[in-house]
């Protein structure tokens, strides 16, 4: 049986800080969050780098479009602190897909893209192709 497509979408903040002095400065709590020096419970090594990251609140069935509107809308309140983060650390939302029966395309009209770019930030497309031409049930 074939498992359905899965996306996330999510804005980050990396670089060398302490992830609390950004909830602070951002005025939001973090979905994830790792120090530097912390260590990474997958791999048991020390980490290299601090992240913060806020994650879109939708299923995992929603449209990538759709995860990337929900982490717009929960940015532009706080617009002015993005914009400040983003000057001093490495900012950007990343999009997350994993194809496990084909892919949808991938279409984000003018205006996401006008209130991404309001928030000065790009994004990183994570695409992991999952599915296979050899069929379960040939």
């Amino acid at each position: 049986m074939t498992r359905d497509n899965e996306y996330y979408a999510y804005f980050t903040v990396v670089g060398d800080f302490d992830p609390k002095d950004i909830t602070a400065q951002i005025g939001l709590e973090a979905t994830d969050c790792w120090k530097k020096g912390d260590r990474n419970e997958k791999t048991h090594k020390e980490r290299t780098f601090s992240r913060w990251s806020l994650y879109s609140r939708l299923v995992r069935s929603a449209s990538l479009e759709d995860q990337l509107k929900d982490v717009v809308e929960q940015l532009e309140p706080v617009r002015p602190a993005v914009i400040e983060t983003s000057g001093v650390f490495k900012t950007y939302v990343n999009l997350v897909g994993y194809f496990y029966i084909d892919f949808p395309g991938l279409v984000f009209d003018s205006s996401l893209i006008a209130r991404l770019a309001a928030l000065n930030l790009g994004f990183d497309c994570d695409f992991y192709y999952m599915y296979s031409d050899k069929r379960e049930d040939s």
